[in-house]
């Protein structure tokens, strides 16, 4: 359990159970993080060499292109260092950082995309605006070299991209379009040497076009998740009906109020109200522990659910107030009330319904005023008025277990007859 907070008002107290408290406890998250750490520390040695390669290959061939290209993966290599260090950090947690450094993800992802539409730039200034690039010395071998650096590139997009979507990882997301950019950019120099060999007119150009709306299509995407992500609105309306509907299904629990989610770079954060008719702490605890393990199993990225406790939501306000049998004054004795009228007012003041019975309890019963306070409490009276007068200690702190307010008026406004 990864945390519950429920809050009793009865009880005048909070209960929290968190697994951060917990010393030495791994929770998914750390391993979820150790993992894209792990594919991080892959993408960032796998595109080092292959820049290095490509810097090595492009002077010792003369392509201008292929040393462009070699360029444009070194900002590949500066953004996964940047979205590393940021998975890193992400996970740590202070006094300062309670919920730990999740948002600093996102913000790598953004800036992880921003290098890659500088990197698309370049590409499409060197391709239509600087009058092409210099052709290789030796195009063959330039072109089967290219071949197999877009080999070795595919295979780690594909593993990769299905590592992110496995992960929920918007910076592993971010890598993803990284890699694709690459391979992108390797298709457009074997394309562009190809048509200079084989004098295909604009060849080059409609390949740079296509290669570059791919990447820009996938950069697009991961700009706009992140920041949604670090404005809080990244989660959709589906996703929150599909939460509040499992909170509102879980086993007495009557209301859910204030149903907040977030998301803070691979993780979820999850914060309600629920209303829940229970008689003690340990009870309202025990139907909490079932909603959040409901939420937890259909959402595997919250890193945090916290859960307050309220009574049942009620649209109204329902007073009781303790009249003499002609039903124009309070009772001053809360046993001897010959009759009660409720009152039922909402949110807004205004009274919507109005009842007046008879005391049910029996003038000549001993008890009366506990088994008629019992009776109130069953009917859902929140508020109970009556004038000064006799009342029992025992009533009062029933009264008051059950969260109910006693009020002392001396002149209501009362009807002139009763219903």
């Amino acid at each position: 359990m990864d945390c519950i907070e429920v809050s009793l008002p009865e009880a005048g107290r909070m209960a929290t159970m968190d697994a951060m408290d917990i010393p030495g406890k791994i929770t998914p998250s750390d391993l979820a993080g150790r993992q894209k750490s792990r594919w991080m520390l892959a993408s960032t040695g796998l595109n080092g060499l292959l820049s290095i390669a490509k810097i090595g290959w492009g002077v010792y061939s003369g392509s201008t292109v292929v040393i462009a290209d070699a360029v444009h993966s070194i900002s590949d290599v500066l953004g996964a260092l940047l979205i590393l260090a940021a998975i890193r950090f992400s996970r740590h947690r202070s006094l300062r950082f309670p919920y730990g450094l999740h948002k600093v993800e996102d913000m790598a992802a953004l800036g992880g995309a921003l290098l890659v539409v500088i990197a698309a730039y370049e590409i499409a200034r060197a391709v239509f605006f600087s009058g092409g690039a210099r052709p290789p010395d030796n195009p063959l071998a330039t072109m089967g070299f290219m071949a197999a650096i877009l080999v070795a590139e595919g295979i780690f997009y594909v593993f990769e991209r299905r590592a992110a979507a496995c992960l929920h990882s918007p910076g592993l997301q971010s890598d993803v379009v990284n890699w694709l950019g690459d391979i992108g950019a390797g298709v457009v120099v074997i394309a562009g040497i190809g048509g200079h060999l084989l004098r295909i007119p604009f060849a080059q150009e409609i390949a740079v076009l296509i290669i570059l709306f791919l990447i820009l299509e996938g950069t697009w995407g991961v700009l706009k998740n992140a920041i949604l992500s670090l404005l809080d609105a990244s989660v959709e309306s589906e996703l929150y009906a599909k939460a509040k509907n499992l909170l509102l299904t879980t086993p007495e629990v009557e209301g859910v109020e204030g149903l907040r989610l977030r998301h803070a770079g691979s993780v979820l954060f999850a914060d309600a109200t629920i209303g829940i008719a229970a008689a003690n702490f340990a009870h309202a605890h025990e139907v909490a522990d079932r909603a959040q393990q409901r939420l937890q199993e259909a959402f595997p990225e919250l890193e945090n659910i916290t859960l307050h406790y309220e009574p049942p939501f009620k649209p109204f306000k329902r007073r009781a107030l303790l009249l003499t049998e002609e039903g124009s004054a309070l009772a001053t004795r809360f046993g001897m009330a010959q009759r009660i009228r409720f009152e039922d007012e909402n949110r807004e003041g205004v009274l919507v319904n109005t009842q007046t019975l008879n005391n049910p309890v029996p003038g000549a019963e001993k008890g009366r005023g506990i088994r008629l306070a019992a009776w109130l409490i069953a009917q859902g009276a929140d508020e109970i008025h009556m004038r000064a007068g006799q009342l029992e200690p025992a009533l009062e702190a029933l009264l008051s277990a059950a969260g109910v307010t006693l009020v002392i008026d001396e002149n209501p406004p009362l009807p002139p007859h009763a219903e």
